[in-house]
């Protein structure tokens, strides 16, 4: 009986966007096994098999001797469309509360903002009064604090907004999937890495040397399924002699993976162009040698037999 192989999850840290395709990171974590072989899950289906790279972090004497795609099968998600349906519901009515408070908060900064002193009516007969300027400063400290704790629970609530809405995205692209006309299947397929560390420097066998050793791993994969649009704005003042550019980015993706908060950069070069070595024409350098004489043989005619 085998051992079963260590399955390590992986985070997705960052992502290069290219013209086309884009550059894939994760970042795992854990002690290697005694055969040193391991499993880092989470890569999606729509990798190239052929990009695959992983280097150990940190640990300059362990690396990585193997590196392979493996495609597994476990169950798929069990519930029915019904179930996913009424859970895209209770984030859609929890995404719609957050957005009332957070409407109600702007409210109350707006009210607070417009408070400010009003003086009583004088009448013809009362003598001229004195401006209570201490009152007045204690309204405006008064206001300050009061906008200052309006703010900081503005801020939450559009952070928990943020949130809600993510949820309730992914929910509803669950119900999507599972709202088809053909029927969803028993089991879904996972993409892994199989990998195999060793270190290297030390007696005995490879994986015996490296177990026990506690590495963080980067693994690196391309993915076809992205793509990046600039877009510039450039703002001018009529009588000034400088403007502002603006330069914005337009990211899309279909790769199965979920990008946010995962630190993006964009390149301008195309991830997929092929970088084979040219191949150089042989040159000889000396004194030209004459042409070789014809043998005067030729082929026998067609037909004729041996002697």
């Amino acid at each position: 009986m085998t051992a079963r192989t260590a399955r390590w999850e992986s985070t997705l840290d960052s992502v290069v966007v290219y013209a086309q395709g884009a550059l894939c990171r994760r970042l795992a974590r854990g002690t290697v096994p005694p055969d040193g072989r391991l499993r880092v899950t989470g890569l999606p289906r729509s990798l190239d098999p052929g990009s695959l790279r992983a280097r150990v972090l940190g640990a300059p004497r362990v690396r990585v001797v193997e590196a392979r795609v493996e495609v597994e099968a476990e169950p798929a998600d069990p519930r029915t469309p019904h179930e996913l349906r009424e859970a895209a519901e209770r984030l859609r009515d929890r995404h719609a509360a957050v957005q009332a408070r957070r409407d109600r908060q702007l409210t109350l900064i707006e009210e607070a903002g417009g408070l400010h002193p009003a003086p009583p009516a004088r009448r013809r007969e009362d003598a001229q009064r004195r401006t209570p300027v201490e009152a007045w400063l204690e309204l405006a400290d008064f206001v300050d604090r009061r906008l200052a704790a309006l703010q900081a629970r503005l801020a939450e609530l559009e952070e928990e907004l943020l949130r809600a809405g993510h949820e309730l995205a992914v929910a509803e692209d669950r119900l999507a999937r599972a709202s088809g006309d053909a029927p969803q299947a028993h089991v879904a397929a996972t993409v892994s890495a199989v990998l195999t560390l060793a270190r290297t420097g030390a007696p005995g066998t490879a994986a015996e040397a490296a177990a026990g050793v506690e590495v963080e791993l980067e693994v690196e994969y391309g993915v076809p399924g992205a793509v990046w649009v600039p877009a510039y704005r450039l703002a001018h003042r009529q009588g000034d002699d400088t403007g502002r550019l603006v330069l914005r980015a337009s990211v899309a993706q279909r790769t199965g993976e979920d990008w946010n908060g995962v630190r993006i950069a964009l390149a301008t070069s195309d991830l997929r162009r092929r970088t084979d070595l040219p191949r150089l024409h042989s040159v000889r350098i000396g004194r030209r040698q004459p042409a070789p004489a014809p043998s005067g043989w030729r082929e026998p005619p067609a037909g004729r037999g041996g002697g």
